[in-house]
């Protein structure tokens, strides 16, 4: 695959000789791969809500909240 365009984002130019399923920082200026980052929000919410109907400590909840923040 050919580089990514020279596009710059907030964290800077993009580094890596691949780019992989979409381009970088189409849709904001602060995520690279907007799609990918939004997929990966979605198991940890599921994860969360499901540590509340388990009636699980909060720091179950509160690790699976810190996980969508990673994307």
């Amino acid at each position: 695959m050919a580089p990514a365009a020279d596009r710059e984002g907030y964290w800077g130019p993009t580094t890596s000789t691949l780019d992989w399923c979409e381009e970088n920082y189409s849709v904001t200026w602060y995520i690279a791969e907007f799609l990918s980052n939004l997929i990966m929000i979605i198991p940890p919410m599921f994860g969360a809500v499901q540590s509340v109907r388990d009636g699980l400590e909060k720091r179950y909840i509160a690790s699976y909240l810190a996980l969508t923040a990673i994307g």
